[in-house]
């Protein structure tokens, strides 16, 4: 039997108790009680505990109702999600509240004003990862006993709203380990009331509050169905540093009989700010004061204007703050160095570098790299003699291809020897370019994988860890001047049959607009087969209809293990963890800094329930692969367009076709293994890692990615001084790394420089190669690189990352900066594809055609001038974006 006298019985507590237990007073009622500690103003009151709530459940015997709702949640399906969750709300709010509980809440009822507002307080609420901003339910303005314990029942009740429900599964909450309590507080007659940002939650600053107030109670503005005047407040002087009025059309008031209603607030009063200036740096002034008390995390704030005195009412920490704005940059090239372009191997580096990446790839591996090939061509020259070195460098932690060509008149004397290099060699290079790279690039690139695969994690001293991330880092810089070889082969090829495409015979004679990619689709790609295997597994799957229930009403990381512990699906799960085993070394990003597909397979997770929710062809029906169709229509075309023309035009045709369809389809399989070696690679670095973690060196073992290899040689190096903190130094570069995902890199730097060799202004031929057009900021037409045709109109999903796969759409504009192979499972969800950087010879443009959807690569600023769920048309045909939102 429950005793009124026990503290720890008792099922009210006093809101301004000592008692600040999460499980017993819920995220809300803790803060406030925190903040009534502290001596911030808050309106009197007290907690119906989560004690109170679990005898509700026991007393009216709904524990059995609750365990067979999370049973049968299908939370793939609103409908019945509404239905299930709707039937045990019915039957909360039916039960009967424990006379001990109605008894204490009477009796704490009195020693407050007559009107009260009743919160809900749930143990999973009002945290820096979790807010549950509007799931659950709250009252305002209730009078009398019974329409107070009629609220705290609703409260209850709400736990366990379908919302909520989803919500909490979506974040991966235990449903079972939820709990209510109930905040009962004084209410307020507020004149203005609002809510504080004590970091401005648009842009991520944190040296600005941002305040939202209008007139009334504030859940006219929580609701969203006033605008409130919002000003930006810079943290130095607290003064505003903007004003952006709002129409505070209506205002939210209390009922004389209980409740609150909409009133329409006065011509003259909505004219004014909501607050003055002195009312605004005492509010601003307590934000940074909570903050303070919450060990400086940024926190929300719902606030009410009463009289002369500003009343705190919530504080929840702020969830998914953005990043704080980079700092100020200045795009120019380091010391050194005068021209800049993002095109080439930086193309699939659209993120900041992490230092030992910069230093072991982009610095030292890539002019190995080309010292080696030269040597392997046999060219009669050194690259230094007339291309400055590095080739490559970075600006603001981005990665660039210097086009710094050396060229003088003493320079001239090597052309002899190039031009008999050219004519004795090129022809039999040209002929023999895939072989090279069949025969010597790639084995020699998976010979070095395998070597250092084969070594002993657990014996391999520091030394030979790093040493064997060199090695890996060096190779795969060799190999990657294979596929540059074909890329310039492929680009020289497909740029002479854009000519012949666009002769005005052949224009005339076929009546159509033709490029050189609507020829290159359809052709085996190890990309695309990883895609087609992956269609495999789904349809063994969706054979198996309560599995298949399982993985929609899960988050997709769980796809593996619900896999395997279903009664029959362990060879399901076999064969995915054997597809991620020979494909997972795909890339997202080419810096090691961020895992492969092996180690994140979420975007193949997502793409494998996708599928699974889309109906399939019917029992003996194959529909043909998207690399089939595009083949057939490929064979369709060539054969209407020799047709059309005559037969020296047929004749040019074919052989600048044949020589197009060697060296792109190559290309892409020479794409598949960039970054194979990553896998191993990052297996070494976090081995080495995690050894300076247990010795206390590093916080965490991807540090290592943010020091360079000196400054890790240091920490086993008897005879080196006492090394840097790495620690701090890590944090500093992880930190600084963080703000520059914010930048934008400009395709080229200086963005306006003019290339000149004596007379002859030679800018336009380095043009040629960029792969970023320089869209303005403003109007609504950007214009890029048509690479796949067809016209779509759709809503654009921006994804910049691997970190955002989960936001993808099915059937929406997928717009990012650029792709890689690891990409390749969102092109099956998308109608159309836009990217930042990109031209005729990404991956995007040939994974685009094989899907057949329309894509404009290149735009330059995509994703800087929409975002999500804007609606934009994409021309494949033309090269154009157009933003109808604009």
């Amino acid at each position: 039997m429950m005793t009124a006298d026990s503290v720890e019985d008792r099922l009210i507590l006093p809101l301004s108790g000592s008692e600040q237990d999460l499980q017993l007073v819920g995220g809300k009622g803790r803060a406030l009680q925190q903040l009534i500690a502290a001596g911030m103003p808050v309106p009197a009151g007290f907690i119906v505990s989560t004690r109170a709530y679990q005898a509700f459940i026991v007393e009216n015997d709904l524990q059995v109702a609750i365990e067979g709702l999370l049973q049968e949640l299908p939370l793939h399906n609103a409908a019945d999600l509404q239905q299930a969750a709707t039937g045990l709300q019915q039957k909360m709010l039916a039960g009967d509240l424990p006379a001990g509980l109605v008894a204490q809440i009477h009796q704490a009822r009195a020693r407050l004003a007559e009107s009260v507002a009743v919160r809900s307080s749930a143990t999973a609420e009002d945290l820096p990862e979790l807010s549950f901003a509007g799931q659950h339910d709250s009252y305002l303005n209730i009078r009398g006993n019974d329409a107070v314990l009629d609220a705290v029942r609703r409260c209850f009740a709400s736990l366990w709203n379908p919302h909520a429900i989803a919500y909490r599964s979506r974040m991966q909450v235990e449903q079972q380990a939820v709990a209510m309590a109930v905040v009962i507080q004084e209410m307020l007659d507020a004149d203005v009331s609002g809510v504080l940002f004590t970091a401005n939650p648009m842009t991520g600053s944190r040296s600005e509050l941002l305040v939202n107030a209008g007139y009334g109670l504030g859940d006219a503005i929580v609701s969203g169905q006033t605008t409130p005047d919002t000003w930006v407040i810079a943290y130095a002087d607290l003064t505003p540093k903007q004003l952006i009025p709002g129409s505070k059309t209506w205002r939210s008031v209390a009922s004389p009989t209980g409740g609150i209603s909409l009133q329409p607030v006065p011509d003259e009063q909505r004219a004014k700010p909501a607050l003055n200036p002195k009312q605004l740096a005492e509010l601003a002034e307590l934000g940074l004061n909570v903050q303070s008390l919450f060990d400086g995390e940024p926190q929300d704030i719902e606030w009410a204007l009463s009289g002369d005195r500003c009343w705190l009412l919530q504080a929840r920490p702020v969830t998914r703050l953005p990043d704080p704005p980079p700092p100020a940059v200045d795009w120019q090239p380091p010391d050194g160095a005068e021209r800049l372009i993002r095109r080439q191997v930086v193309e699939n580096m659209p993120e900041p570098l992490s230092p030992l990446f910069e230093e072991l790839y982009l610095t030292q591996g890539l002019d190995l790299a080309v010292d080696e090939l030269v040597r392997v061509l046999e060219m009669p020259f050194r690259i230094d003699e007339f291309i400055a070195l590095p080739m490559f460098v970075t600006v603001n932690g981005y990665g660039y291809s210097r086009y710094d060509l050396q060229i003088s008149w003493r320079t001239l004397r090597i052309v002899p020897g190039m031009l008999v290099w050219y004519v004795r060699c090129l022809p039999r290079l040209l002929k023999n370019l895939t072989s090279l790279w069949q025969d010597q690039g790639l084995p020699e690139y998976l010979a070095a994988i395998e070597k250092v695969r084969s070594g002993d994690l657990s014996t391999s001293s520091d030394a030979q860890l790093l040493a064997d991330v060199r090695e890996l880092a060096c190779a795969d810089a060799r190999h990657w001047y294979y596929i540059t070889m074909m890329v310039g082969a492929a680009k020289i090829s497909e740029s002479m049959l854009d000519w012949l495409l666009r002769t005005p015979g052949v224009k005339k004679k076929t009546g159509a607009v033709l490029t050189s990619g609507m020829f290159l689709s359809g052709f085996p790609s190890s990309t695309l087969t990883a895609q087609e295997d992956l269609d495999a597994l789904a349809r063994k799957i969706s054979a198996v209809e309560p599995l298949v229930e399982q993985i929609l009403a899960a988050p997709a990381q769980r796809i593996p293990a619900l896999l395997a512990e279903y009664p029959t699906g362990a060879p399901l799960a076999e064969e995915l963890a054997d597809y991620l085993a020979r494909y997972g070394h795909q890339i997202y990003n080419l810096d090691f800094v961020e895992p492969t597909q092996i180690e994140k397979p979420l975007a193949v997770l997502l793409a494998l329930r996708s599928q699974l929710s889309t109906p399939k062809p019917a029992a003996g029906v194959d529909a043909d692969s998207p690399r089939q169709a595009a083949a057939a229509k490929r064979e369709a075309l060539t054969a209407q367009t020799l047709a059309a023309v005559g037969p020296l035009r047929r004749w040019l045709l074919r052989k600048l076709l044949s020589w197009a369809q060697k060296f792109g389809p190559f290309r892409e399989q020479a794409l598949f293994y960039m970054g194979a070696g990553w896998p191993e690679l990052r297996r070494r670095a976090l081995e080495l890692g995690r050894r300076l973690v247990a010795r206390g060196r590093l916080e965490q073992p991807d540090d290592v990615f943010y020091l360079t290899s000196a400054e890790l040689e240091q920490t086993w190096t008897a005879t080196a001084p006492r090394p840097p903190d790495l620690v701090q130094l890590a944090t500093q570069r992880r930190a600084l790394r963080q703000q520059r995902m914010k930048l934008h890199p400009p395709g080229r730097v200086p963005e306006d420089v003019r290339f000149r060799f004596g007379p002859f202004d030679v800018t336009r031929f380095f043009a040629m190669w960029e792969t970023q057009k320089r869209n303005s900021q403003q109007g609504n037409e950007l214009t890029g690189f048509a690479v796949s045709p067809g016209r779509v109109s759709g809503n654009a999903c921006v994804i910049r990352s691997a970190a955002d796969f989960a936001d993808m759409l099915p059937g929406s504009i997928l717009v990012c900066p650029t792709t890689t192979p690891a990409w390749t499972p969102l092109f099956a969800q998308a109608a159309g594809l836009v990217t930042d950087i990109g031209g005729v010879l990404a991956h995007g443009s040939i994974v685009a055609r094989e899907y057949g959807i329309p894509a404009v690569l290149g735009t330059g600023n995509i994703t800087q001038r929409i975002r999500s769920g804007a609606r934009i048309t994409v021309d494949g045909n033309t090269g154009r974006v157009t933003l109808l939102d604009e």
